[in-house]
């Protein structure tokens, strides 16, 4: 082709450009339409499910738009858009020149304007733009979905939203409207532009080329005019979207603005007309100060200064544990895991049965006032019991119910009343095993202890309580017999020696009460005995006597307390009788000489008194049947009556004296006795002992005589002398 000819085309952009352009551009417009609809809808009505199609719409494009972008500049000519990015960012004094000189040949047409590479410094700026776009819209859109308590991302976008508006609109105006431009629009589909618009507008890019170009009337100065002035409206427009979507968040507060603006929409306890702007509660940094929050919960206000329970000494922000804007006007923003959570830093702690309660049991959902702010966890009284429990007691026993309660529990083991310390009667002995309910009767038995009575009960006498079986026979003082241990048997107190005008001794210490004092019935209690006037000053008051009298009252004579036989008699025979026991008689049983009336009878039947005891044979056989007279003394003694016993010396008793070989002749071998029946039964007076013949026999038949002793003596009859 001619090169004078308008019709000569020159390439202005390479595929990878055109794919960048419209992967940036499609989506752009698709965003703006979207958001326009979003924005300007909160001036008027729209319905929640359009408007929730339009910001999905808007989140799927968004999310496409950034895709595309990457792909396409990292992917799809990377060296080339660098290069062109490094271009856009490269801006000089010509750039700054170019500005200048833009800007005034809109008053002054005469006015040239410096020639342009690739880029002119109005393309710079637009692409500049584009790259904020792309940068700004998806890290406030990010902010606003994920952070939306960050108001300030809120008006970025929007303002944003109309700086984006400004320059769409003048790129479509030198796109589709403006002479001088238009002639371009076609190298951005195929990438070929007509060589008179880059000398026209790119003449840097044409080198040494300067042949005038005819056609000048499709070349105008409005270019430059154009983009001037979109540059400066695209920079107002900022602002003024800015103020636009301020006055459209106020308006649109009833009107549905926080199903845009916020996830959900406040929480029914928030819906408050003095809550009428976001800014009540939000800054524009999303910042939501405690301060704030505190303003109207006092109590919360109240108890962080006085350091008291959670929230006193809790030491983050309010929004840590209340997330505003939940799902639904019911929803909570109380969240927290009631498992993790330390009622410990409470103003109540839970201790006992109250850690295992659930939560609702204390914390009842009511109606809220303007005093009791949302109190469903705060504002719970718990300074008294009876604040979350009826007292039982009818405040029968005061306020004070932890003097005999304990968390753990309130009956049996887990009271932590004390009867001694906490109550004027001091339980001991067995009254300390005694169930509450013996003493403190209860209304009825169903009922339990909590309706029984506490106080106001008498106790100075033990017959306040129990019934008297002794009638009253003994009077009031219990104590004096009785123990709180027990009332019977070891636990008795009682005292026979001190406490009685009969002293206890010997036997009579293990002789069951019920011996002397009879009951009455036999079967009945000690208690229905008589236990005062009986008679105990004779023996034969309580025991029959034996002797039946033959020995007189004075029973101690011989008996003790110890016992009335054997060892235990203090009966002395030598002392207490007129009959002194010497010898053999020392060992000899008492029935032997005291004889009972039969065998088997005991000795107390015997006959004591009136016995003869002067002479031997009134209690032995004489066996020498009185041959010796009456005086056994003089041979016998009461150790024994034989052998060695016997005190019978021949040669001083008798008339013959032994000598020699006559002392050791066994007595009833002169003494004729039988062997059966001893010496008892022998000759013992009348014996011949005057010649030797008398008692031996002679051997030598009257021969020699008589006269034996010449020849013999009594050591021998061998050989005098000898």
């Amino acid at each position: 082709m001619d090169k004078n000819t308008k019709t000569e085309f020159l390439r202005r952009f390479q595929t990878s450009e055109i794919i960048l352009h419209w992967a940036n551009a499609v989506p752009f417009i698709i965003l703006l339409i979207s958001g326009a609809v979003m924005l300007f809808s909160r001036f008027g009505d729209i319905d929640l499910a359009t408007l929730n199609i339009l910001r999905n719409i808007h989140k799927v494009t968004a999310i496409a738009w950034i895709a595309l972008l990457i792909i396409s500049f990292f992917f799809i000519g990377p060296r080339l858009n660098f290069s062109n990015l490094r271009d856009i960012f490269r801006i000089g004094c010509d750039d700054v020149k170019w500005l200048f000189l833009a800007i005034r040949s809109i008053f002054n047409p005469k006015i040239e304007v410096p020639p342009a590479g690739k880029f002119n410094t109005g393309q710079k700026i637009n692409s500049l733009l584009v790259f904020f776009y792309t940068v700004a819209f998806p890290v406030s859109g990010y902010l606003m979905i994920f952070h939306s308590s960050i108001l300030l991302a809120w008006y970025i976008h929007a303002s944003i939203f109309f700086m984006a508006i400004t320059t769409v609109a003048g790129h479509l105006y030198l796109s589709f409207i403006n002479p001088s431009t238009r002639v371009g629009l076609g190298g951005i589909f195929h990438g070929m532009v007509p060589k008179y618009y880059i000398y026209h507008h790119h003449s840097l890019t044409l080198g040494d080329y300067k042949e005038p170009i005819e056609d000048t009337e499709h070349l105008g100065g409005s270019f430059m005019k154009a983009e001037a002035m979109f540059l400066v409206l695209t920079i107002a427009l900022g602002i003024v979207g800015f103020m636009i979507f301020n006055q459209g968040r106020k308006v649109s507060l009833s009107k549905g603005f926080n199903k845009i603006i916020r996830p959900n929409e406040l929480s029914g306890v928030h819906k408050l007309k003095e809550i009428n702007d976001c800014n009540k509660c939000h800054s524009y940094t999303g910042e939501l100060k405690d301060e704030k929050c505190l303003e109207c919960h006092k109590i919360i206000k109240k108890r962080r200064e006085e350091q008291m329970g959670h929230h006193g000494k809790h030491k983050g922000s309010c929004i840590e544990c209340h997330k505003e804007h939940p799902k639904g006007l019911f929803g909570k923003i109380i969240k927290f895991d009631e498992k993790k959570f330390d009622h410990n830093l409470a103003a109540f702690k839970l201790e006992g049965k109250h850690a295992d309660v659930k939560c609702e049991k204390c914390h009842k959902r009511r109606q809220r006032t303007d005093e009791d702010a949302g109190g469903y966890y705060i504002g719970v009284k718990f300074e008294l019991c009876t604040d979350c429990h009826k007292d039982p007691h009818k405040n029968g026993l005061g306020e004070k119910c932890i003097t005999c309660h304990t968390y753990s529990g309130w009956k049996g083991k887990e009271l932590k009343f004390d009867h001694d310390k906490d109550s004027k009667y001091k339980l001991e002995g067995k009254h300390k095993t005694v169930k509450c309910v013996d003493c403190h009767k209860p209304q009825t038995k169903e009922a339990g202890l909590m309706t029984a009575t506490f106080r106001g009960l008498k106790y100075n006498l033990c017959t306040d309580c129990h019934k008297d079986p002794h009638k009253n026979e003994l009077g009031e003082k219990c104590l004096t017999c009785h123990t709180y241990s027990g009332w019977k048997g070891k636990e008795v107190k009682f005292d026979h020696d001190k406490d009685s005008k009969y002293k206890l001794e010997g036997k009579h210490k293990t002789v069951k009460c019920v011996e002397c004092h009879k009951p009455r019935p036999q079967n009945a209690a000690l208690a229905t005995a008589v236990l005062r006037g009986l008679k105990y000053k004779l023996c034969d008051d309580c025991h029959k006597d034996p002797h039946k009298e033959s020995l007189g009252e004075k029973c101690l004579t011989c008996h003790t307390f110890g016992g009335w036989k054997g060892k235990e008699l203090k009966f002395d025979h030598d002392r207490d009788s007129r009959y002194h026991l010497e010898g053999k008689h020392k060992t000899v049983k008492c029935v032997e000489c005291h004889k009972p009336p039969t065998k088997d009878s005991p000795l107390g039947t015997t006959v004591l008194r009136g016995l003869k005891y002067k002479l031997c044979d009134d209690c032995h056989k004489d066996p020498h049947k009185e041959a010796l007279g009456e005086k056994c003394l003089t041979c016998h003694t009461y150790v024994g009556w034989k052998g060695k016993e016997l005190k019978f010396d021949h040669d001083r008793d008798s008339k013959y004296h032994l000598e020699g070989k006559h002392k050791n002749v066994k007595c009833h071998e002169c003494h004729k006795a039988t062997k059966e029946s001893g010496l008892g039964s022998a000759v013992l007076k009348g014996l011949k002992y005057k010649s030797c013949a008398d008692c031996h026999k002679d051997p030598h038949k009257g021969e020699l005589g008589s006269t034996c002793d010449y020849c013999h003596n009594y050591s021998g009859w061998k050989k005098k002398g000898k």
